[in-house]
């Protein structure tokens, strides 16, 4: 019996050393590279998340040296009302990069290439940056790197990686906005108030705004998260308040301080010039595309014109019983369609997005892992936060940017009578914060079985490689999906060759 316990002890003990290790955490870097390279060079372009619609902006803004269009450009509106479109910043910074590949070659493929290869960095540099925020919430180092294995291993991560997206960018993005909100809660818990660090902070957010517009909800809660920390830290203490702005302010290098007011006025005059004119001419920050153009215009965007006619048709068919739908069964609907839009494998506009079922195995364990890890927040909801405030951070940042998420997508449903516009890519930028709080909550309720969660997490490494990560890709495509290239193409059948045998592929096409 000693024997036996010593051994699991020690099995234990190598599991999770390993799992804690640079080594594995590099090795799951290097893995994330590879599997988004493969797809950048083989799947044919455009690929299925919006790629060619990014690109187009892309090419209109290599045409301009400054971000600023005065009107809405010649040939653009199948990209909507583009002059006011506040997200951005993404399409104008890659456009450079496209300039220079455009000069040196004018083959489509070669440009479409180059410029996905630059997309991957920015996600590796996401991964590195949300270890650290798992890390700095309290998650041990073994379960904030197994945490970012199983995110690299969900199918449809190595997809976006691998193309011309502007999720690309903002992932990184989200989380050094969180390791910035970390460092100014915690001085101001204990009264002092790094300046540098706060404009920094807001150079950070008013920029990510620009990225993406999905993103102003996870600023608002950071502010409310930061404006909780000021009001624990000085509530009652103006004098020590002014005192701890002072010499935040004398600690700063008068070359750092000149540094951070020029980014501070470049970012906020960019964050206005659209949110603000927008809020001001359109009375929203975010116009619709009929509001800036006319509908003959807006019938070329391809959102508008979707809800457009689905709304059409939802009148005419007099479907007024749908004008109030339940948002409960609508919340079942919407979380199944994100949940399988993650793990899915989808093709691209020249076949019709012709997608195929997730892979059983990771596809099921994704599942088991969410429902167990909420469950485990329920039963010590009281504990979770206890002593963990930035724990409350991420938990909130969840909530608010998942609620404002399904707040758009159910007004469309109400408005069209139809899901639209639901895609598991929108969940990425919360679900390594949601880990490091599933995290806290297992180690709670297990706190008396510590290596059940070393075998969970091993257990749970091991289902997703049953079809998680490029291999998705990989088992589910055929020739249609890649370059018209038949090194490309042998290269995918070669792989599909070696890892049919190895991996449960469950049925390919629909019932």
């Amino acid at each position: 019996m000693y024997n036996g316990t010593q051994v699991i002890r020690t099995i234990t003990d190598k599991i999770t050393a390993f799992l804690g290790s640079r080594r594995f955490f590099y090795g799951v870097l290097v893995f994330l590279a590879v599997e988004s390279v493969w797809v950048a060079v083989s799947a044919r372009y455009p690929m299925a998340f919006d790629e060619d619609f990014h690109v187009g902006i892309i090419k209109i803004y290599s045409h301009h040296w400054l971000p600023f269009l005065a009107a809405q450009p010649d040939n653009a509106n199948q990209f909507g009302g583009l002059a006011r479109d506040p997200s951005y910043l993404y399409h104008y910074l890659m456009s450079f990069p496209y300039r220079l590949v455009a000069a040196m070659t004018d083959n489509q493929m070669a440009q479409i290439i180059v410029l996905r290869l630059l997309n991957i960095p920015l996600v590796v540099w996401a991964m590195v940056l949300f270890r650290r925020v798992l890390r700095r919430a309290g998650t041990s180092q073994p379960l904030a790197q197994t945490a970012i294995a199983l995110f690299v291993l969900i199918p449809i991560v190595p997809l976006l990686a691998g193309q011309i997206n502007y999720d690309n960018l903002l992932l990184p993005l989200v989380a050094w906005m969180c390791l910035l909100t970390f460092d100014v809660y915690t001085a101001a818990r204990e009264r002092r108030i790094p300046l540098a660090t706060w404009a920094l902070l807001a150079v950070v957010c008013l920029l990510t705004s620009l990225v993406k517009y999905a993103f102003l909800p996870m600023a608002a809660a950071m502010l409310a998260f930061v404006a909780v920390g000021l009001w624990r830290g000085f509530y009652g203490h103006g004098r020590a308040f002014l005192a701890a702005c002072r010499q935040g302010f004398a600690g700063t290098s008068l070359r750092l301080r000149w540094l951070l007011v020029v980014a501070v006025i470049l970012s906020a005059g960019l964050f206005v010039q659209r949110y603000g004119v927008n809020t001001v001419q359109y009375h929203t920050p975010i116009p619709a595309c009929d509001a800036v153009l006319d509908e003959t215009a807006c019938r070329a965007y391809g959102p508008w014109l979707r809800n457009y006619e689905l709304e059409a048709a939802k009148a005419n068919a007099g479907q007024v019983a749908e004008t109030h739908p339940s948002p409960i069964a609508y919340t079942w609907q919407w979380l199944q369609s994100l949940h399988y839009r993650l793990f899915f494998s989808v093709n691209g506009p020249y076949d019709d997005f012709r997608n195929f079922p997730p892979m059983p195995i990771p596809s099921a364990t994704a599942i088991l892992l969410a429902v167990s890890g909420l469950v485990a927040v329920v039963l010590c909801c009281r504990q979770l936060f206890a002593g963990y405030p930035l724990i409350a951070f991420l938990a909130s940042l969840a909530f608010v940017y998942a609620a404002a998420l399904w707040l758009e997508d159910y007004s469309q449903f109400v408005e069209t009578g139809q899901p639209v516009a639901i895609n598991g890519r929108y969940l990425l930028p919360i679900l390594l914060p949601l880990a490091a709080v599933f995290g806290r909550a297992f180690h709670i309720v297990l706190a008396q079985l510590p290596r059940v969660k070393v075998y969970a997490a091993a257990i749970a490494l091991v289902l997703f490689l049953q079809g998680g990560g490029v291999s998705s890709f990989i088992l589910r495509s055929d020739a249609l999906w890649y370059w018209e290239q038949p090194g490309i193409v042998h290269m995918n059948e070669a792989a599909q060759r070696v890892l049919s045998p190895l991996i449960i592929e469950g049925p390919k096409y629909y019932q």
